[in-house]
């Protein structure tokens, strides 16, 4: 290969690498807000939920649901970042939160829990 043939390929292979290199321009997913609630009650509330769920959770097989919802619809007061969130063990609701993802804070909410 002569000289002038291998800066060709020489040159040519610094561009595919400084192409490949450039930030991508990819869109950025932005997170549901009700997944940043209980992101919230994950980071806050791991002492509450060992507390409401004694059993070994290692190797049972209940159901483990998950209920995010606002209080009411956005209008004079603004709920665009307040949640109800509430945790059920095989169909029996054991847990509730007041989550407002705006100031980042959760208050437990009272509720009648059976120990499973």
């Amino acid at each position: 290969m002569s000289i002038r043939g291998c800066l060709a390929v020489l040159v040519a292979l610094i561009a595919e690498f400084a192409l490949g290199a450039q930030g991508r321009n990819d869109p950025k997913t932005e997170p549901s807000p009700h997944t940043a609630a209980l992101e919230l009650i994950f980071k806050t509330q791991q002492a509450r939920l060992r507390e409401v769920d004694t059993e070994n959770w290692w190797h049972d097989a209940r159901e483990r649901a998950w209920i995010v919802q606002r209080p009411f619809h956005p209008g004079v007061i603004d709920s665009t970042h307040m949640f109800d969130v509430n945790y059920r063990i095989g169909g029996k609701e054991v847990a509730s939160w007041m989550v407002d993802t705006r100031k980042g804070s959760v208050q437990a909410r009272d509720v009648k829990v059976k120990k499973l």
